[in-house]
C-alpha cells in the first residue's frame, strides 16, 4: 500500500515539474492573448472652447485643435462649408488652403487662423469649420467649429420688426393641444387649428400638471426651433433682427422644446418662413387653480 502511495505522489510531482519547466499553463486553451484594442484618433477643440465665434467680414478667428491617438497619426485636414441664413448651401465642404499636412506623431496641436472672406459672403452666413485626423490604420476623427458672420457698420438689414403685447396661451386641460400662430396672432386648439396651419407654438404640459412647456409643432413638414434665455442676457425691449439671430445661433440650448417657463424668460424661435426669427417674453404664468395659462409679449421679423 505504501508503495502505491509513493508512486502516485511521485507521478503528481513529476507532472507539476514538467508543466513548470515547459512553461505551460494547465488552464491554457492554446489561444494567444487578445490584441490590445486599437482606439480611433481623437480631435478635441481647445480654443475658443465655446465652439463658435461671431466675426465680421475681414476679421480673423484663431481656432486650435488637439489631436492624438495610440497609433501614428498620418494626416491632418481642415475644411470649410458656408450656409446662408435662408438655409442655402453657398459653398460645399472645401479644403481650407494650407490646412493639409502629412503627420508622423501620436499627439499634436494644430491651429487654424481663419479670416472671414470680404467678398462673396453675406452677413448672417454660417461657416462650419471641420478638422479631420487620420491614423495609420485609416481611422478618421472629426471636430467642428462654427463662425457666424455678423454685420459691420456698412451693412443694413432689410428686415422689419412687428410687435404685440398681452397675448395668452392656455395649457392643456381638456386633452387637446393649444396652439398659437405668431404671424396671424391667432390662438386655438388642434380642432380649430388643425395641421398644417401656421402653428409656431404649442403648449405641451401633461394633465393634471401645468408646467408651461412649449414645443414646436410641425408646419408644412418643418419645425420651428426654440431657444430659452432670460432678460438678464437678452434685451427684449431693444431687440432687432441681428440680436434675435445672434441669440439663436450662439445658444447651447437649441431644441424643439423649452424648459418649463417662468415670468422673465424669453424664447427665441427660428420660424419656418426662413430667414425670419421671433422672440416672446413671458409676463405671467398661472397653474392649477388659476386660468392654467401664460401671458406674453412677442415680436417677429418680416420682409
Amino acid at each position: 500500500m505504501m508503495h502505491h502511495r509513493l508512486s502516485a505522489l511521485f507521478s503528481a510531482f513529476a507532472l507539476v515539474a514538467l508543466l513548470f519547466l515547459s512553461g505551460c499553463d494547465p488552464e491554457d486553451d492554446g489561444q494567444l492573448d487578445p490584441a490590445p484594442v486599437d482606439s480611433d484618433p481623437v480631435v478635441t477643440l481647445i480654443s475658443p472652447d465655446n465652439g463658435y465665434a461671431l466675426a465680421k467680414r475681414g476679421e480673423t478667428v484663431n481656432i486650435s485643435f488637439e489631436i492624438h491617438d495610440n497609433e501614428q497619426l498620418t494626416l491632418w485636414e481642415a475644411t470649410e462649408e458656408w450656409t446662408s441664413v435662408t438655409g442655402t448651401n453657398v459653398l460645399p465642404e472645401t479644403q481650407i488652403q494650407g490646412q493639409f499636412a502629412v503627420l508622423s506623431t501620436t499627439n499634436t496641436v494644430r491651429t487654424i487662423s481663419y479670416t472671414v472672406p470680404t467678398q462673396a459672403i453675406q452677413v448672417y452666413t454660417t461657416i462650419d469649420i471641420r478638422a479631420y485626423a487620420t491614423d495609420n490604420k485609416g481611422k478618421r476623427a472629426v471636430a467642428r467649429f462654427r463662425i457666424n458672420v455678423i454685420p459691420d457698420i456698412n451693412d443694413t438689414t432689410q428686415y422689419q420688426i412687428q410687435e404685440y403685447s398681452g397675448d395668452t396661451l392656455f395649457s392643456i386641460t381638456t386633452g387637446t393641444n393649444y396652439n398659437f400662430d405668431l404671424l396671424n396672432r391667432q390662438f386655438g386648439n388642434d380642432i380649430t387649428m388643425p395641421n398644417p396651419a401656421n402653428q409656431y407654438l404649442r403648449e405641451s404640459s401633461i394633465p393634471p400638471s401645468i408646467d408651461h412647456i412649449l414645443t414646436s409643432p410641425i408646419w408644412s413638414m418643418t419645425d420651428s426651433v426654440l431657444v430659452t434665455t432670460t432678460e438678464s442676457v437678452f434685451n427684449f425691449d431693444e431687440l432687432d433682427y441681428e440680436t434675435m439671430w445672434e441669440a439663436f445661433v450662439t445658444s447651447n440650448r437649441i431644441g424643439n422644446k423649452t424648459d418649463p417657463l417662468s415670468p422673465g424668460d424669453v424664447v427665441i424661435l427660428k420660424l419656418p418662413n426662413l430667414p425670419h426669427y421671433a422672440a416672446f417674453r413671458i409676463k405671467s404664468t398661472q397653474g392649477v387653480g388659476g386660468c392654467g395659462c401664460m401671458t406674453f409679449d412677442y415680436k417677429y421679423s418680416y420682409d
